[in-house]
């Protein structure tokens, strides 16, 4: 069982029906890791009120979902909460009289504005001073990259005798407008070749010749890329000299998840689109560095059929550019390794076809 540091070892006890807030602030690809404890505690509590305070950047990824009951948001460039908002906001909070929050990503301007909320029971991970404004803190390493970040979230429901329920899906509208088109039987293919920049990519030559290999396996290509990546996706597409269809996702979350719900494989770095294909339901190959914050154990995709690339190299703590003697490893992952992952989930999906 999972330790955690308090002033009772005991399973903390709440009302029948609790008003419980769960937190997380920062990137897209860490709110969907975080969609178990949402499935967690709707399990555990039926009728529980499910709060979820999240930044405007990300609140689209878990409006409407039937395990979420409100979701409150604000407006930040990061995970904090701005500091002319603190008051406000605590103010706010301490209007729906929560009986517990979870704060998943810990800062200190989020643990402070909870605490001023005045929120009675405030649990997170025992990492940095801000854990000083917790009441129940679990001792978590995720530097270490031991398991994968859903489970590190997962592992903070522990104070409140929670059983995991370890899935992650986004819920799309089957009737959504259809966004790419299909020939005939030739399976669609995602290629997403923009990274967050919190991890190591491949380079875009990489890019250009898996574009070239998926298309003379057969496959018809949709590269895909935020508002800000047009530029890249076109010159990798040009490079290419392969049809191939372009979505750029500048319409919202909701409208990306459906339009990668739509793809047969998706394939892409360690970022947000990954994971939110992944939860959608389409089987995706992901693309990793071997820094060990960054590898697939930390932020494998967890969804059913999702599998992950890295390089055959020592895991490393940071990149040492030309002076690592495996450098450039990224290059150890040929385009052809991927090809034959998708072939994997392609025949997979034959026999075992979604609904």
């Amino acid at each position: 069982m999972i330790k955690y540091a308090a002033m009772s070892t005991d399973i903390i006890k709440l009302p029948e029906n609790p008003a419980i807030l769960v937190v997380r602030t920062d990137r897209i690809g860490d709110m969907v890791l975080s969609l178990p404890v949402f499935a967690s505690i709707r399990k555990a509590w039926p009728a529980a009120r499910v709060t979820v305070l999240a930044r405007d950047y990300t609140s689209q990824l878990i409006e409407g979902r039937e395990d979420v009951d409100e979701v409150i948001s604000f407006s930040s460039s990061g995970a904090h909460v701005p500091a002319g908002m603190i008051l406000p906001l605590a103010s706010r909070l301490r209007e729906k009289k929560f009986d517990a929050a979870i704060l998943l990503y810990l800062k200190s301007s989020v643990a402070i504005t909870l605490a001023l909320a005045r929120i009675p029971v405030r649990i997170g991970p025992a990492t940095k001073l801000a854990q000083l404004a917790l009441t129940h803190r679990i001792p978590q390493r995720r530097s270490q990259g031991l398991k994968n970040e859903a489970d590190y979230n997962l592992d903070l429901l522990a104070p409140l005798g929670i059983e995991p329920v370890r899935e992650a899906k986004i819920h799309v509208d089957p009737n959504a407008p259809k966004v790419f088109q299909k020939n005939g039987g030739r399976p669609l293919v995602g290629v997403h070749p923009g990274s967050g920049g919190s991890a190591r990519n491949w380079p875009k030559s990489n890019w250009v010749e898996l574009i070239r290999a998926l298309s003379r396996a057969g496959y018809d290509i949709a590269l895909t890329g935020a508002a800000h990546e047009r530029d890249m996706v076109e010159g990798i597409k040009e490079a290419s000299g392969e049809r191939a269809q372009v979505y750029i996702g500048q319409n919202g979350l909701k409208a990306l998840a459906e339009a990668l719900a739509q793809l047969d494989v998706f394939v892409g770095p360690s970022t947000g689109p990954l994971h939110m294909a992944s939860a959608a339901g389409t089987p995706v190959v992901g693309i990793y560095c071997p820094i060990r914050v960054c590898l697939p154990v930390r932020w494998g995709p967890i969804g059913p059929g999702g599998s992950a690339v890295a390089p055959d190299v020592p895991p490393c703590e940071y990149c040492l550019g030309a002076d690592c003697p495996h450098f450039d490893c990224m290059e150890k992952i040929t385009p052809d390794m991927i090809v034959d992952q998708v072939a994997i989930k392609i025949r997979s999906a034959t026999l075992n076809p979604r609904d």
